[in-house]
């Protein structure tokens, strides 16, 4: 076959491409849970999650990817065949830099979902920059990353691009069936290729929480959701998307826990798990209960188990970086309660250095969720404080 001209797009992907290194594993631990939450519109399935305790996690550095493993639809990974893990060319400081697939050597990555308040505002308000930003569209959406996202990311910071399955240019859901049947090739295709020419390494979700009962009546089965992750990384990778950084993300409400491997597709398809840590849910703007309060680890740490646990047994890898994908508190009788769980995220944090990214999420204009994080001044004083600790600022995005 004729070699592409040097200095052509093909040329530029095959080079880069070439130039990405195989999948770095990352560590190893023992914890973790939270709630549920939305996507990008409403609440699902909330209950707050169990408070057993769990010993603190341990750290390995794997040097390469899991032998093969049986995912849970019943089929093998196929671990030997290459896998690329795009490298950022922002980097951390001295040796606290990003490794492969954007993972943090040190620390965690500092995140926000913005919704009602702006991105600066909240900045300015919690006295530092977030290193990630979270942006949500829809299947059928064909300018990705917007140009907002790429505003964003030309000052510096990281991508996490979230695809819904529905279409944002109308109402109703996108069956998972559908689109792993080809229904939605043609948006996806242009997707991937606009995240292609951004080149930069991102993250990419396919259609988060999944576990949701609202999903599962709307969008179809575990395994329907299974097949459409892997048609659309199959997608991204033939169109040149190898910076995109594949993160599998589930509500971590323990009432989900029984179906959540069926929607796992497998260890080759996916670079990093995260889950909801919410303290609280339901989007009624009521005023919680004292004694439902958990503390910020109790939150996060029954999915983190389940991982470790029944995750390992239905074939997931237990050494990958994972991700708080949503964090807020709702309001408690004591306004206290919240404040200290917030001042309680720097220690746990450190207790489990696999977690290695924490975004916080704000609901957008018009949702009545209670997690408006700037009604709350005693809560902005404290998640500031957490955002200048020395843990969660061992890693500093420069570049």
């Amino acid at each position: 076959m004729r070699r592409p001209p040097e200095g052509s797009s093909r040329s530029r992907r095959r080079r880069r491409r070439a130039a990405l290194a195989v999948t770095a594993a990352s560590v190893a631990a023992a914890s973790g849970a939270a709630y549920v939450l939305h996507d990008g519109r409403g609440v699902a399935d909330a209950r707050p999650a169990a408070d057993a305790q769990a010993p603190s996690p341990s750290v390995g550095t794997p040097t390469s990817r899991p032998a093969p493993q049986a995912s849970p639809n019943g089929a093998a990974d196929a671990a030997t065949r290459e896998t690329y893990a795009p490298r950022p060319r922002r980097t951390g400081t001295g040796d606290c830099v990003l490794g492969a697939n954007l993972v943090p050597r040190c620390g965690v990555l500092w995140g926000d979902s913005p919704g009602i308040d702006p991105l600066h505002v909240l900045e300015a308000k919690l006295g530092r920059r977030f290193d990630l930003v979270h942006f949500w569209h829809g299947v059928d959406q064909t300018t990705v990353p917007s140009r907002e996202a790429k505003r964003l990311a030309a000052q510096g910071r990281i991508l996490h691009i979230n695809i819904a399955s529905r279409p944002f240019s109308g109402s109703g859901s996108a069956r998972w069936s559908d689109v792993a049947a080809g229904r939605w090739d043609s948006a996806l295709t242009k997707q991937a290729r606009g995240v292609a020419a951004f080149g930069e390494p991102v993250f990419l979700t396919f259609d988060h929480e999944p576990d949701t009962k609202e999903k599962a009546r709307t969008r179809g089965t575990p395994a329907d959701f299974a097949r459409a992750w892997r048609r659309v990384h199959a997608i991204y990778e033939r169109n040149g998307a190898t910076n995109a950084v594949w993160t599998w993300v589930l509500t971590g409400y323990s009432g989900n826990f029984p179906r959540a491997a069926g929607f796992y597709p497998g260890n080759r398809y996916v670079d990093w798990i995260g889950w909801e840590n919410y303290l609280g849910t339901l989007c009624d703007g009521r005023v919680w209960e004292n004694r439902r309060f958990r503390t910020f680890e109790q939150t996060f740490k029954p999915f983190y188990d389940w991982l470790k646990t029944d995750g390992v047994k239905a074939g997931i890898d237990p050494r990958k970086p994972y991700m708080l994908n949503g964090m807020a508190s709702v309001r408690f009788a004591d306004p206290a309660l919240s404040v200290r769980w917030y001042q309680q995220l720097p220690a746990a944090l450190a207790r489990y250095p696999q977690i290695k990214a924490v975004q916080l999420w704000q609901p957008p204009k018009g949702m009545v969720c209670p997690y408006r994080l700037l009604d709350r001044p005693a809560e902005v004083a404290a998640l500031a404080k957490a955002g200048r600790a020395p843990y969660t600022t061992k890693f500093r995005l420069t570049g």
